[in-house]
């Protein structure tokens, strides 16, 4: 009922003001056509064809040590665990619920690893916030270090210790499919990932509205809280507007716990990858939170540090 009626007192908002909704929702769209659609399709497109070409079954080898040792995983996992620190969100969540339905990976190892694999990736935080906003490629790697200790640390804290479901995930094994099924393959992930995207691009223009409507009410401004607040509904939202400020250990403390967190804006597009794969919303909710907080404290101790030689 909350809900309900929640977005009627938006839908109101949005007739009163829709001069305002439709200059964000086509921020929103140009932001997904110029930045997203570009970036992240071809790695979906690929990531699939590799999960399906069995590529995750020869990586789960090399990684099958490290995997168990570290996170109580299967070497599959470490397929997932790659592609979460190098494409981005929300490919971690995607690849996740790639290896849940090829049978790599039941739902207590997906929920485990989507815990720690969805994250941002190297380009966004070195490059579109460590250059573009905060004019410092040295902020860009102490927030990108900081990201990536604390995805790493939120992995190993919620490892489950019964390793007794391993050998399910190990086990299965993907199939290499002849020549002739090839152009298949690459016909259904080309199907996949455009839905996928598409459903990204909702949900982007969708958010990117949202802000707009905590920007008229007065809930997001250029102050720390504010971004904040900005930056758990929308991820690059939140970062640009704590980098207006000057840096400091503070703000370079919430940029980083905001990145990590990753907002709603990407947990709504998780959320539709995740949806029939039996996993617990709200366990990754705090898995998310718990990453925003170490990797914040991992920032400030990093850029004191760096103060200090």
């Amino acid at each position: 009922m909350i809900i309900a009626i929640l977005l009627a007192i938006f839908n109101i908002f949005l007739l009163i003001f829709p001069q305002i909704v439709l200059a964000a929702a086509r921020e929103g769209l140009l932001l997904w056509f110029n930045n997203v659609l570009p970036s992240l399709l071809p790695f979906m497109i690929v990531t699939n064809m590799l999960i399906m070409l069995g590529f995750s079954g020869y990586l789960a080898r090399f990684f099958a040590p490290f995997m168990r040792r570290f996170f109580s995983l299967p070497g599959a996992a470490g397929f997932g665990l790659v592609t979460g620190l190098t494409s981005g969100y929300p490919m971690g969540a995607k690849t996740v619920s790639d290896l849940y339905r090829e049978n790599q990976l039941n739902t207590r190892q997906a929920q485990h690893l989507l815990s720690f694999c969805n994250n941002a990736g190297p380009l966004f935080i070195l490059g579109a916030v460590g250059v573009g906003m905060f004019n410092s490629t040295r902020v860009g790697y102490v927030l990108w270090l900081s990201h990536v200790l604390g995805a790493l640390s939120v992995g190993f804290l919620l490892k489950s210790r019964n390793n007794s479901t391993l050998s399910q995930g190990e086990k299965r094994e993907s199939t290499r499919p002849n020549v002739h099924s090839a152009g298949r393959i690459l016909g259904e992930a080309v199907k996949s990932s455009m839905d996928s995207i598409t459903v990204i691009g909702g949900l982007i223009i969708f958010f990117s509205v949202v802000i707009s409507v905590f920007d008229v009410v007065g809930l997001s401004d250029d102050t720390i809280f504010g971004g904040v607040v900005g930056g758990l509904v929308e991820v690059t939202s939140g970062a640009r507007r704590i980098s207006s400020l000057v840096p400091s250990t503070t703000t370079l403390a919430a940029a980083a716990f905001v990145i990590a967190f990753g907002g709603f804006s990407v947990h709504a597009q998780t959320f539709h990858f995740i949806a029939e794969t039996g996993i617990k919303i709200h366990t990754y909710i705090f898995a998310k939170f718990l990453h925003g907080v170490i990797s914040a404290v991992i920032c400030a101790v990093l850029w004191i540090f760096m103060g200090l030689i």
